[in-house]
């Protein structure tokens, strides 16, 4: 979906809304610390988000090893156009 189309085809997620937060929304607004050394990572990420099929990542680890950052610097990344549609 364009983000024209996603923004006005917003679905009610109660539950996801309560216990989650738009990533994309606080890149947006600069809200999120810039990611640095994790290029890599955020890389393949997207490679496996674009696949046909098996496209769902888990990411796992020990507290503090980066996973927020992984994530956060996806979201900035899709703010800032510099990903495949």
């Amino acid at each position: 979906l364009s983000k024209e189309e996603n923004t006005s085809t917003k679905v009610a997620t109660p539950t996801l809304d309560e216990f989650g937060k738009d990533l994309t929304i606080l890149a947006s607004q600069y809200q999120l610390d810039p990611v640095i050394g994790r290029n890599k990572e955020i890389d393949r990420l997207i490679q496996i988000l674009c696949r046909r099929i098996k496209n769902n990542a888990v990411l796992l680890g020990e507290p503090g090893v980066g996973k927020t950052a992984i994530v956060e610097g996806l979201a900035q990344r899709m703010v800032s156009d510099s990903i495949p549609e």
